[in-house]
């Protein structure tokens, strides 16, 4: 399977402030507090969060599929306020995806101090 996949989404919370969670680690736990049916966990392998930090993610009993999958961050920039993972085991990768790399951006909204532009794709 081949292509791109994009959104933007407003988020009513500074670039900064949605960068503490989407340029962190923070964001994984986020993803498992948030989705119970769909993930149970995951543990960082190596890595403290920046560029060379592999996670593994837990789906939760029940959901089809893999177990889990591993993802590589390659880029975490705080300047840019950009993230990219790439799986590098399981998941979709088990399920016909040749490559799975997901970007992650938070965009400063022009005029607009206390709001924010997360832009996100899957190529």
């Amino acid at each position: 399977m081949e292509g791109v996949v994009s959104r933007e989404i407003e988020v009513k919370v500074s670039a900064s402030e949605t960068w503490k969670a989407y340029g962190s680690l923070l964001l994984a736990q986020i993803g498992v507090d948030a989705f119970p049916d769909k993930y149970s966990g995951f543990k960082v392998l190596q890595g403290d969060g920046y560029a060379g930090t592999i996670i593994q993610v837990f789906f939760a009993p029940g959901v089809e599929g893999p177990p889990s999958y591993k993802e590589e961050f390659l880029v975490v920039d705080d300047v840019k306020r950009v993230k990219v993972g790439k799986f590098i085991e399981g998941g979709v990768l088990e399920q016909g995806f040749k490559s799975y790399v997901v970007t992650l951006e938070a965009i400063e909204k022009e005029g607009k101090k206390n709001e924010c532009i997360m832009k996100g794709s899957i190529e």
